[in-house]
């Protein structure tokens, strides 16, 4: 593994694991199903970066064949999903045209271009998931809800993924500072960021 490599890991797990636990302590703070949610997202994402690192470490190079960590990864992206899902509650529920087509794009090109791993499998399920969240995210927009802000922030977090992805299979060289670590810095500040979103939700609520 390659030091930028390694300082971009880092940073994400140290990230992400200082959101669990204060995601987890405003949870039992304020008794509310949204922060814990947050936290359990921010605890499987953070654990499927360590044991990629760790297996990076050990071994030498990513794993070719099937990710245990795309288990993890995906267990978090679920849970993001089932936060969106609650924010529903009271909702009417209709078929949104713009929300359905974007998230048919989003699902089309996460799994064509076989996110998380080489598994058709497990791509399919992160291309269903990520439509889901996209579809929900603006669907709560287009229904003028309060909080959009995070469903904003939730819309960047799907489209950073994906796109993280995309650019992986243009970089060749994870020696240097390149797009592909802008694009996961990115990616792990908009995560974070959802916990103040979600915090200022449940105070206003």
């Amino acid at each position: 593994m390659e030091n930028f490599e390694l300082i971009d890991n880092l940073f994400q797990i140290t990230m992400l694991l200082c959101a669990c636990v204060a995601a987890g302590i405003l949870a039992i703070r304020h008794r509310n199903r949204s922060l814990l949610i947050l936290s359990l997202a921010y605890a499987c994402f953070a654990m499927g970066t360590i044991y990629y690192v760790l297996y990076l470490v050990i071994i030498g190079i990513w794993p070719q064949v099937f990710y245990v960590a795309e288990i993890s990864w995906l267990a978090a992206w679920l849970f993001y999903l089932s936060a969106q899902i609650l924010r529903t509650e009271g909702m009417k529920c209709r078929f949104s045209l713009p929300a359905g087509a974007t998230a048919a794009v989003i699902a089309a090109v996460a799994f064509l271009d076989h996110d998380f791993g080489p598994s058709y499998f497990v791509s399919a399920l992160f291309a269903l998931t990520a439509g889901a969240i996209m579809y929900l995210s603006v669907f709560h927009i287009q229904n003028g809800s309060l909080y959009r802000k995070r469903d904003f922030f939730m819309i960047i977090c799907v489209m950073l993924q994906v796109l993280l992805y995309l650019v992986s299979d243009f970089t060749h060289d994870y020696t240097r500072f390149q797009l592909y670590y802008a694009v996961d810095l990115a990616l792990t500040l908009s995560m974070a960021a959802l916990l103040p979103l979600t915090l200022r939700e449940v105070k206003q609520a």
